[in-house]
């Protein structure tokens, strides 16, 4: 096969994303291909999408590994065997994954024209493509900046490593260090290790170490297709495989893998768990394991908790430089906390705010003038209702740090809120509330209503209103869409393209 380089030469893309969710998922290898492409093809997909349902609709960055490449198997490479093209329809079972890597020993089976084609239609569906040189993205949560930096140290063919970003590139370190002086955390999600052994090698000890030393804060193992043992190197958590999540191979040992799940904590602790799922045969779906599979690993990432401090990056100021802004734990009163904006360039800190009881940090651009603000939900007192409760916050730091509007609870008693953007880009504030009113309280109630309010520059009207499934406790906003949280699951969406229609 002649080498084609195309658009796959060594320059650098970075994809950023906004998904105010909470945490991130990590899973083990998917396949689009072989038996699962002819169970889908014979049975349709919605078995597949059934099975899948349970894990992603859990509030959190979906984070996979795709084995193979969108293309015809006709165009298979050579020394690729077996070699896995996958249909790109199929990648709708993927379309609730916010992260999917590609830097795999499967990602050239087709050649570079077939990685080509799986970044293409990834990014497609909005899904972040993780592959060749666009190995690295930020993505801006409720707890901050997730960085994540996807790599390979596994290839079947010599010539596939001038298409891939390799675990031992100096642009790796490179990258982590760069996002961890932006980023919350920092992730490493690589494929690696040998196929069924489920003990690192010493070649992975030394990358993890390295990746560590570098900045990162977790390691997340693919490519062996078992579930493995699991570390805390140097106080950072390091799971060296999760195993297959969805795929058709029938060894004993494959039919089991595992999620990562890690969140921020109340003490600023980044906290990791294992969550068992298994394959039963002759089937190809995963399902959630009963009991704790994974009691002992579990136990050791408990002590592997280190501490990181919620950070967002972005212009905040009317120099349109770029800034680091930073949430603080307020040590004299742990009910409180403050910002400190940084210099990005300098490191130097230009603002820091007073304590403030604040549950939620959202920035985001409301005027489209290219200057972020800041929208917090913050727990206080107010003589209106006579109650301390969640109220919605403005601030900006432009002109020094700011109040745009002094909080509210909006119409009713609120839960939650987040700004999304309609169809044409203009922003809205979607708020979650409780159905009672504030003249007649009623704690005990259970219904919901999201409302719809459009920023005018001074404050809030209300523009649509939709009365939901009871019990909602919370809101996710991703991909053009606003997702209805309750006890941390997606129970249902909410488009955002109608809003400009009012």
């Amino acid at each position: 096969m002649k080498k084609t380089v195309l658009s796959l030469c060594l320059v650098l893309h970075f994809f950023s994303s906004v998904a105010m969710a909470q945490g991130i998922r990590f899973y083990g290898d998917v396949l689009l291909s072989r038996g699962v492409a002819t169970f889908a093809s014979d049975q349709g997909r919605a078995p597949i999408e059934k099975a899948l349902d349970p894990f992603l609709k859990k509030n959190a960055i979906h984070v996979m590994n795709l084995e193979g490449a969108i293309g015809s198997a006709d165009r298979c490479a050579d020394h690729h065997t077996p070699c896995f093209a996958v249909n790109d329809d199929l990648l709708s079972l993927l379309k609730d994954t916010d992260v999917v890597s590609v830097q795999n020993n499967h990602s050239l089976d087709l050649g570079p024209q077939g990685l080509k084609a799986s970044l293409r239609e990834l990014k497609k569906r909005s899904i972040i493509p993780l592959g060749g040189p666009s190995f690295s993205t930020v993505i801006t949560t409720d707890d901050g900046n997730f960085g994540i930096v996807a790599v390979t140290d596994v290839v079947n063919a010599t010539g596939d490593r001038s298409y891939l970003t390799m675990a031992e590139s100096p642009v790796v370190l490179k990258e982590i260090r760069r996002l961890k002086t932006r980023s919350t955390a920092v992730a490493v999600y690589i494929h690696w290790g040998r196929e069924l052994l489920p003990v690192p090698t010493d070649r992975m000890v030394k990358l993890a170490r390295t990746f560590i030393k570098a900045g990162a804060d977790i390691i997340v193992g693919t490519h062996p297709h078992v579930p493995g043992s699991v570390a805390c190197v140097d106080g950072k958590p390091v799971v060296w495989s999760l195993g297959n999540f969805l795929f058709d191979q029938k060894y004993e040992e494959t039919k089991k893998g595992a999620v990562l799940d890690c969140t921020i904590g109340d003490g600023d602790s980044l906290s990791c768990t294992l969550t068992a799922h298994e394959t039963a045969r002759p089937s190809y779906l995963p399902r959630i394991s009963i009991g704790d599979c994974y009691a002992k690993e579990n136990k050791e990432l408990a002590t592997c908790r280190p501490v990181v401090h919620r950070t967002w990056t972005g212009v905040f100021t009317k120099d349109k430089r770029e800034k680091k802004l930073v949430l603080t734990r307020d040590g004299r009163k742990n009910a409180l906390s403050f910002f400190t904006l940084f210099d990005l360039a300098t490191g130097r800190p230009e603002a820091i705010t007073p304590p403030m009881p604040i549950m939620k940090v959202q920035p985001f651009d409301l005027n489209g003038d290219g200057i972020l603000e800041v929208m917090l939900i913050q727990n206080i007192y107010s003589p209106f209702d006579r109650a301390t409760a969640k109220r919605v916050y403005l601030y900006s730091f432009a002109d020094n740090f700011h109040a745009l509007w002094r909080g509210s609870a909006l119409a009713r008693p609120l839960l939650d809120a987040v700004f999304v953007r309609g169809k044409n880009g203009k922003p809205f504030l979607a708020a979650l509330h409780s159905a009672d009113s504030y003249l007649l309280r009623k704690p005990e109630c259970m219904e919901r209503l999201v409302m719809f309010y459009r920023w005018n520059g001074f404050g809030f009207s209300g523009v649509k209103e939709h009365r939901i499934e009871n019990g909602s406790d919370g809101l996710v906003s991703d991909k053009g869409k606003l997702r209805i949280v309750a006890d941390e699951n997606v129970i249902s969406e909410i488009s955002t393209n109608g809003l400009e229609k009012r």
